[in-house]
Formats: C-alpha cells, sequence, structure tokens
C-alpha cells in the first residue's frame, strides 16, 4: 500500500504540476488517476514489447495469492455456516468476488450435493470433527469420514459375513458422528452418499449449473485452491455468488 501510494502521488505531481492534490479526496477522481496511470503503463508496455495483458494478470494472481494470506479462513478449516442453520463443512476453495474486495469461500458440507458460498462474516470456526476409531483406522475429520463412508458402502455387497458386521459397525458410527457434527439428518447423508446416487440426468443438470455459475465467478476457482474431489458416486455443484446453494434436481 505505501509503494502504490507513493507512486500514485508521483504520477498525480507529474501529471498535474503545482495543483493541490486531491488523493484520498475525491473517489471518482482517484478512479481517473489511476485508470490513467494504467493506460500510460500500457503505453510505455507496447513501445518497449511487453505483453501488458499478461502483466495484469500475473499481478491479480499474486493480489490473489496475498489476500488469501491474510483471509480468516483458509483450505482445509471446518466452519459452521451461520446462515445456513448452522450447519458444519469444510473449506474446500476461495474465490475473489469480480471487484476484489472480498473472498468468498467454498464449503462442502456432508451430505448436501451442492457447495456453499459464503464470506467470512457468516462463517465462525465450527467445532472439531470428533474423532473415530474404525477398521480402517482413525477417523479426523469429515472429508476422511466421507470417502471412508462411501468406501465402506461399496464393499458391502460382496463382504462376507464377519467382514460384513465390522464394517456395517462402522458405517453406522460414521453416518452418526458425521450427522451430529454436521447438522444434516443421517437419512439424507445415507440417501447421498450411496453409490447409486449418480444418475446421467444428474451429472447433466451439474454441468448446466457450473457453466451458470463461471458467470458469477470468472476466475477459475481451481488457480487458488485444489478443486474439492469427486467421490465415486457422487457430485458436488458449484455454489452460487448470492450465498446460497444451487440445488440439486
Amino acid at each position: 500500500m505505501k509503494l502504490a501510494t507513493h507512486a500514485l502521488t508521483a504520477y498525480e505531481q507529474q501529471a498535474f504540476p503545482g495543483q493541490p492534490p486531491l488523493l484520498q479526496r475525491d473517489t471518482l477522481y482517484t478512479e481517473a488517476l489511476l485508470a490513467a496511470l494504467v493506460c500510460d503503463l500500457e503505453h510505455y508496455a507496447a513501445y518497449h514489447g511487453i505483453n501488458f495483458s499478461a502483466v495484469l494478470g500475473n499481478g491479480r494472481e499474486i493480489n490473489a495469492q496475498e489476500t488469501a494470506e491474510d483471509a480468516p479462513f483458509k483450505v482445509g478449516d471446518q466452519v459452521r455456516l451461520t446462515r445456513q442453520s448452522d450447519l458444519c463443512g469444510t473449506i474446500v476453495a476461495w474465490q475473489n468476488t469480480a471487484s476484489d474486495t472480498e473472498t468468498i469461500f467454498i464449503v462442502e458440507v456432508p451430505g448436501l450435493s451442492y457447495l456453499h458460498a459464503e464470506t467470512a462474516a457468516n462463517l465462525t470456526p465450527a467445532p472439531p470433527f470428533p474423532p473415530t476409531n474404525t477398521s480402517f483406522g482413525p477417523i479426523t475429520d469429515a472429508s476422511q469420514a466421507e470417502q471412508t463412508y462411501i468406501s465402506i458402502m461399496a464393499q458391502l455387497p460382496k463382504a462376507l459375513v464377519p467382514t460384513r458386521r465390522a464394517l456395517e459397525q462402522d458405517r453406522e458410527l460414521l453416518l452418526s458422528t458425521l450427522s451430529s457434527w454436521s447438522g444434516v439428518p443421517e437419512t439424507r447423508i445415507q440417501d447421498e452418499l450411496h453409490p447409486m446416487r449418480r444418475s446421467a440426468p444428474y451429472q447433466e443438470s451439474a454441468s448446466r449449473e457450473a457453466k451458470a455459475a463461471s458467470a458469477d465467478f470468472p476466475a477459475p476457482i481451481t488457480r487458488e485452491a485444489p478443486t474439492p474431489r469427486n467421490e465415486p458416486g457422487r457430485t458436488k455443484q458449484p455454489p452460487s455468488s448470492s450465498g446460497g446453494p444451487i440445488n440439486s434436481p
């Protein structure tokens, strides 16, 4: 901020010598001065054979990374969605708004087929996911619990009796823990995480929603953070810019 202020002040003094400075006093004037500076920088780049579009793109990338470092939450944090009946989930990505003045956090809630897009003001830290001991080892977070649950459901049909009993116990334990932590009813989690949940119409609808969401989020989410996992048997849909969910069909 100090460097940018110094550069803009120096540019104003050169552009309007002898005139009283108006920076920080008039927003429209400051915007016009910034636009003039950017225009002159583009002329400078063109004269010296520099790709100005690439420079702008790189600058925005760096700005996005610096914004993320200062953000109150990061990918992997477990959060409570205060506007969504206090549901709990995991931040799987983030996205700056078009104006770069605010960060949207993408939250995956166990048992929901869509992702939530919320600002930091609508999120608080969630209680730690209860450590759950299973025959697969200790489960320490919601995403791991979901993946293990789906794996168990895929193994159950072919499991022999002794193994099946252990798998059933793990399944019930994970289902109960996921529900109590996230606030999503067990029946909904059970339905959403079932291996047969995927269908062709659902995939087509998800594709349409993704294209619609791209208008609200022009910069790919994967540029800032890992893409949410597509576990076998389900595909979560992208968020809406309004902070609410995109409903599944």
